[in-house]
């Protein structure tokens, strides 16, 4: 087990599971035709996915993730005193570039919203989150002041404009990366002000920024479905167990496991405790692997979609590469 691993399941370790999918199915079977509808008007359902291979039965897990509070945060409760951090990348989503998470262990003991930053500019470990945008440098320092994250912009001419080649999209898209790590950082929704020598920069990526920002709405701002653990090309034996947040219809999020050939050799299916305001924990419990050769495997998460492909511009999908000894 990695140390990044290790870090994430002491995070959570305290945290009492129940199995509550009977009492999710009950509450949700009358808002479900309501959210379906609504859902494809939107063009967020996801197509289906025909899962084949070996169904895998599921337990509860031992260890999920709290329930969110606000956007997802960084996690910084482990023995050893080297907090994980939340770091938002942009990747390709049905719906266009959303933000992914992922989380990086931290140089010191203690987490601040100015580590994030510098953790940021780091290539993601995911290769298919991308860079970030931003030019290498960008941001000098963040500290939170009267309730307000300050983010510093060492140069603002130099970003006060859309850089070459980059969308109006991506260029916001950006703007709520920055908003969404340095809030993990700190542990609150606190609004995020770019200042330049204590005075507020009009704009960034030229997106107004002369007032403080609060963070865009997950479900317009996150891709819908993504893996929290297991980190990318962990090496497991014998089982491993995921988990993440997602948006998916009625908490329902298939997951696979393609061998290195690409075919699925294992599937099910996961479930979360709600799946409409914003994203939601996810977990698989224990997932038997020893009875597969070893390799490189991809363990696969998507959102799930009730209309069979109908409707929808296709799942939502996050992908991590495991490697079994």
């Amino acid at each position: 087990m990695d140390d990044l691993t290790t870090l994430m399941r002491q995070a959570v370790e305290e945290v009492e599971p129940t199995d509550r999918r009977a009492e999710l199915h009950e509450a949700v079977a009358a808002a479900s035709r309501r959210r379906f509808r609504r859902t494809v008007a939107g063009g967020l359902l996801a197509a289906a996915v025909v899962v084949t291979g070996v169904a895998v039965t599921l337990h509860s897990t031992d260890d999920p993730e709290p329930e969110p509070v606000g956007p997802p945060r960084a996690i910084d409760r482990s023995r050893d005193h080297r907090p994980a951090y939340a770091l938002y990348y942009l990747g390709t989503t049905p719906q266009g570039n959303r933000l992914y998470r992922e989380f990086r262990s931290g140089p010191g003991p203690d987490m601040t919203p100015a580590t994030a930053l510098s953790l940021l500019q780091d290539t993601p470990d995911d290769p298919d989150y991308q860079p970030s945008l931003w030019p290498t440098g960008t941001f000098s320092g963040a500290q939170v002041v009267n309730d307000v994250i300050d983010v510093e912009v060492a140069d603002p001419a130099s970003v006060g404009h859309r850089l070459a080649g980059m969308s109006a999209a991506d260029a916001a898209l950006s703007v709520e990366q920055v908003i969404y790590t340095v809030q993990a950082a700190v542990q609150e929704e606190l609004p995020v002000q770019f200042t330049h020598d204590g005075s507020p920069v009009a704009e960034v990526l030229g997106v107004p920024t002369g007032e403080p920002l609060a963070a865009g709405d997950q479900l317009d701002v996150l891709a819908l479905a993504s893996i929290s653990d297991p980190s990318e090309r962990r090496v497991v034996e014998d089982s491993f167990s995921a988990r993440g947040r997602a948006s998916s219809f009625e908490g329902n999020i298939p997951w696979q496991l393609r061998g290195p050939d690409g075919s699925v050799v294992l599937s099910g299916a996961a479930q979360s405790y709600g799946w409409e305001e914003h994203l939601y924990p996810w977990a698989t419990g224990r997932i038997d692997v020893s009875g597969l050769p070893p390799g490189d495997y991809t363990f696969l998460v998507m959102t799930d979609d009730p209309s069979g492909g109908a409707e929808g511009a296709g799942p939502t999908v996050d992908t991590r590469t495991i490697i079994i000894k």
